[in-house]
């Protein structure tokens, strides 16, 4: 930046030659000093030759290969000369000004940006590249920031890939095996803008609050000028926040502030281009609803533009469903610490992207385990729960969840809550899963029957493979589960409903394996009694 605003980086050099044999060849240099504030160029040519001269006329040629151009916005505007004659200081400087208009295409502040988005690739569950582009025209306010909101279950895979550490984010100095994409970016204006190529984008440890984030390296190269960019190493670097909805897994890419100018050059950032490209990282969602995919962009003078473009994935009836569901309980049951209950689902191995990925559940539990009345009393209230589910009372804490996934390296853990919601009938059975910086929800609407039998149903279950999943009710004084009568004296079964993201569903009744039952003896024979 110094050497720009020294005049170091841009110089103009002009050569004028005379008319007719053995004329006369003048070579200037001139500096052109840019502030780094506004961006305004002086150029000064010093120590001219001492040849007089009755006019001198420049001319910066226009068109796509302009050198300069015009301020966006409208009105008189001013070129200044300082004239230093070789007399000086006895003949004082001539310092002569020019106006002109600026007129034409004067349509005031507007931001109406492009915006495209997608995956190449539309069949359901399947990986694929994952493309975004975003511009401005002419007229429009730079281009500022931008948040994305991905459609539910168009994600990505995180186990495998290293994370890029925050100070090498920061430097713009990730390692290869964190990149996930590419990136290029045209500046300028006019029909021609310049291509800036060979921009990287890296996955990130946790940034700015969100679990992930991202760093996207530009290189601030154009010809011959390396321009010292946002790190001082002549790179951009854009940082970016992923978060991730605890309730639907849908993914929002929140980016830093695109530069604006740089070494006092005003980039006029027309368009952006990003493939996230790393093989076996982005994948479809299996639900083939019509989505979209949302975005907001900012200009940097304040205007922002909301944008959006279609989305939807093909084949979903071509994916399998076949969970293995498993429930067991203990038939050592007390008045005390009433009943517990274990539940185990399961995907085939090698599933992901083959499979359906579950969209909801319901379990209508047998008559000989109902809900514990006196665990429902004692349920975590909305406001607590929604405030920080810790702080909830230990007695609403009925059990623990562990899920695992393909897309993240470590399980995902937590406990389960019975929580009230003001007018719902009964508490709800909340499970609380977290791992990899991630948390997700799930939500169980209770519902007991006049005649005592307990269901739960999971509605909303985010489009995102599970290779296992437990939850475990346990017995004790909050146990969740009471128990009516020996269980080891019943058959239990648990009718189940699951629904795919696809719209397949299962109807099955689930028998429920009942653990601890004493083993029956077989009596001996006597000495009179007849063998069949």
């Amino acid at each position: 930046p110094q050497d720009a605003e020294d005049g170091k980086m841009v110089r103009l050099f002009v050569q004028a030659v005379s008319e007719g044999e053995g004329g006369i060849i003048i070579k200037l240099e001139g500096r052109a000093m840019i502030d780094q504030a506004t961006g305004q160029i002086t150029t000064t040519f010093k120590n001219n030759p001492q040849l007089p001269f009755n006019e001198f006329k420049l001319k910066l040629a226009g068109g796509p290969r302009a050198v300069l151009a015009n301020p966006r916005t409208c009105g008189a505007v001013a070129s200044n000369l300082d004239l230093t004659p070789w007399s000086t200081p006895f003949t004082p400087d001539v310092t002569p000004s020019y106006s002109f208009e600026i007129d034409q295409n004067c349509f005031g502040p507007q931001f109406h940006p492009s915006f495209v988005a997608g995956m190449p690739n539309i069949q359901a569950g399947a990986y694929g590249g994952f493309t975004l582009a975003f511009g401005r025209a002419d007229n429009d306010e730079y281009l500022g920031q931008l948040t994305t909101t991905m459609p539910t279950g168009l994600l990505g895979k995180i186990a495998g890939i290293p994370l890029c550490e925050e100070a090498q984010a920061i430097a713009g100095l990730c390692s290869a095996s964190s990149q996930i994409g590419t990136v290029e970016a045209l500046t300028g204006p006019g029909a021609n803008p310049f291509l800036v190529s060979g921009g990287h984008v890296y996955l990130t440890k946790g940034y700015g609050g969100a679990p992930y984030g991202l760093s996207i390296v530009v290189p601030a190269v154009a010809g011959p000028y390396t321009l010292s960019g946002t790190n001082g190493a002549g790179s951009v670097v854009v940082r970016a926040q992923i978060f991730v909805d605890e309730h639907t897994a849908q993914l929002r890419v929140v980016s830093g502030q695109l530069p604006s100018m740089l070494d006092g050059i005003p980039l006029q950032l027309k368009a952006v281009n990003v493939r996230i490209d790393k093989p076996q990282f982005t994948f479809n969602p299996t639900s083939c609803a019509k989505k979209s995919i949302l975005g907001s962009l900012t200009a940097v003078e304040g205007l922002s533009s909301a944008v959006t473009d279609s989305f939807q994935v093909t084949n979903c009836a071509s994916l399998a469903f076949k969970p293995s569901f498993n429930v067991s309980t203990t038939g050592k049951t007390s008045r005390a610490n009433g009943a517990g209950l274990d539940v185990k689902l399961s995907y085939p191995s090698g599933s992901f992207g083959k499979y359906a990925n579950i969209k909801s559940v319901k379990v209508n539990l047998p008559k000989q385990l109902p809900s514990r009345l006196t665990t429902l009393q004692k349920a975590c209230t909305d406001a607590v729960f929604s405030q920080n589910p810790a702080s909830c009372p230990a007695a609403s804490r009925v059990g623990t969840a562990t899920a695992t996934t393909p897309i993240l390296s470590d399980a995902l853990t937590g406990p389960a809550y019975f929580v009230s919601h003001g007018g719902a009938g009964f508490p709800e059975l909340v499970v609380m899963l977290s791992g990899d910086g991630v948390t997700v929800q799930l939500d169980g609407e209770t519902f007991i029957s006049k005649a005592g039998i307990t269901s739960s149903t999971f509605r909303q279950i985010p489009d995102v493979p599970v290779s296992t999943f437990e939850l475990k009710l346990p017995q004790g004084p909050n146990s969740a589960l009471a128990a009516n009568g020996n269980l080891c004296a019943s058959t239990l079964k648990m009718p189940t409903a699951f629904t795919a993201q696809n719209g397949l569903v299962i109807h099955q009744t689930t028998p429920i394996t009942v653990t601890g039952c004493p083993k029956h003896k077989a009596k001996k024979a006597g000495r009179g009694s007849r063998r069949k």
